[in-house]
Formats: structure tokens, C-alpha cells, sequence
């Protein structure tokens, strides 16, 4: 919002020394309405395709959650049906795995290191599933668990690595370029009028930009100028369960 501010007011100061020196030579004429309508309905296009992604978004830190709690709750789940089966460690794999996952979501872990992770965590309930020896259903679940995890995954590295149509936001961003300038150099009936009709226009063109670029990456958490992200409170709640089942069973790890 700082920014924003900072560079309407910067194309309002430049307006009025435009005006000063009486540098104004464009006039108001039909083409300027439609360098307008046009600049507002690529706007328009971009906000609506990053707002149905973003909405697509915010479901991965829920389905993550929930393959995660899952996988955890099966590995944790198979003495009973084996007595004396040991899953203490595919199951503290799989906490460290769902941490794993918080910080790289976070940009806080790479991904090279996140697949190790998950590369390591996948043979922990290989070895885990190797227990359920004759219950090939359960077997087949924890497989699907793990795939599944992977799938999201993949899915949240592709939703960062993209940027929604880059052709329309160079579009988007030529168009609201030359609708300020326009503006600056536009003739108006009073100088006064003049900058509060810039200031208004230009701030609403450059905080849509700055909103769709914010929204076309829900998982910016690393961007301090990054407001609109998905929640990872589900996440975060799921990878504390997952940490506390494992200590239930091993309460001293190093």
C-alpha cells in the first residue's frame, strides 16, 4: 500500500509540473475512453483467473493435512493389527516429513531438500507397510497416502513457479502505463481536478496490479510485500499432531 501511495503521489507531482510548464498536448477524445475500457477489462480478466486459482490454492494446505494425519494415523495403527510391530520410526519419518513440508511451503527449506526428505520418509513406510504382512488393502493406502502427498506437492511448486498468462499482464501493464501517462499529459479544465482524477485512477490501476501479482502467488510467504496468501493453520495443526503421536511413542528423540 506504501508503495502504491508513494508512486501515485510521485505521478501527481509530476502532473502538476507538467502543468507548470504547460507541457499538457493531449485532449480528451474517444480513443482515450477506450485505451480505458480496455486497460479495465484486462484487469478484469487477470483478477478473475488468479482469484479461481488462488480459491484452488487454498484447498492443498487441507488436502496436505489430510494425507499427512492419515498416513500417520495408519503407520501408528498397524500393531494393532500385528502385536510387537515397531513404528516408532516410520511414524516419526512422517512428523518430520509434515515439518518438512510447513517450512518448505514457508520458503524456508528447498526443494531438493524437501524430495530427500520425502525420498527417506518413503522407504520409512515402505518398511512400515512390509509389517501388514497378508493386508494388502492396507497396504495399498499407505502407498496412496504417500502419492498423494507427493501430488500436492507438485501441485504447490507448479502454483509458484507460474505466473497466471504472462502475455496479458505485460498487456495489463503497458495499457496502465500509458493510461497515467495520458493522464499526466492530458489538458483538464483545472489543475486541481486534473491531479485528483490521475490520483484516483492511478491508484486504483497500479493497487489492482500490485493485488493480482500478490494473488497470482498464493504461497508467497517469504515476500514481506505479500499480503494474500493461503492459510496454513490446518497445516500447522496437523504437522503439532503428528509431532506429539510420535513422541507418545518415542518421547526422547535426538
Amino acid at each position: 500500500m506504501v508503495r502504491v501511495l508513494l508512486i501515485v503521489t510521485g505521478l501527481s507531482l509530476l502532473k502538476l509540473l507538467v502543468h507548470q510548464f504547460d507541457l499538457e498536448v493531449i485532449t480528451v477524445n474517444p480513443l482515450f475512453s477506450a485505451l480505458v475500457a480496455s486497460t479495465v477489462f484486462l484487469l478484469g480478466f487477470l483478477l478473475n483467473g488468479v482469484l479461481t486459482d488462488f480459491k484452488d490454492s487454498e484447498k492443498l494446505p487441507g488436502e496436505l493435512a489430510s494425507a499427512l494425519e492419515a498416513l500417520g494415523l495408519e503407520i501408528h495403527g498397524i500393531p494393532a493389527h500385528h502385536h510387537g510391530a515397531d513404528v516408532t520410526v516410520p511414524l516419526a519419518a512422517v512428523a518430520d516429513l509434515a515439518q518438512g513440508i510447513l517450512a518448505w511451503v514457508r520458503q524456508r527449506l528447498g526443494t531438493e531438500e524437501l524430495m530427500f526428505m520425502y525420498r527417506s520418509c518413503h522407504g520409512h513406510v515402505v518398511g512400515a507397510a512390509v509389517l501388514l504382512r497378508g493386508e494388502s488393502t492396507l497396504q495399498g493406502r499407505l502407498m496412496a497416502e504417500m502419492a498423494s502427498v507427493l501430488r500436492s506437492l507438485n501441485r504447490v511448486e507448479t502454483i509458484r513457479e507460474t505466473s497466471f498468462v504472462p502475455l496479458v499482464y505485460w498487456l495489463a501493464n503497458a495499457g496502465a502505463a500509458l493510461l497515467c501517462g495520458g493522464l499526466v499529459l492530458m489538458k483538464g479544465s483545472s489543475v486541481s481536478e486534473s491531479i485528483f482524477f490521475l490520483f484516483v485512477i492511478a491508484f486504483l490501476l497500479i493497487f489492482l496490479l500490485n493485488l493480482i501479482s500478490d494473488i497470482d502467488n498464493p504461497f508467497g510467504f517469504s515476500d514481506p510485500n505479500s499480503a494474500e496468501d493461503v492459510s496454513l493453520d490446518v497445516l500447522q495443526a496437523a504437522a503439532s499432531r503428528l509431532q506429539s503421536l510420535s513422541e507418545m511413542l518415542h518421547p526422547i528423540r535426538l
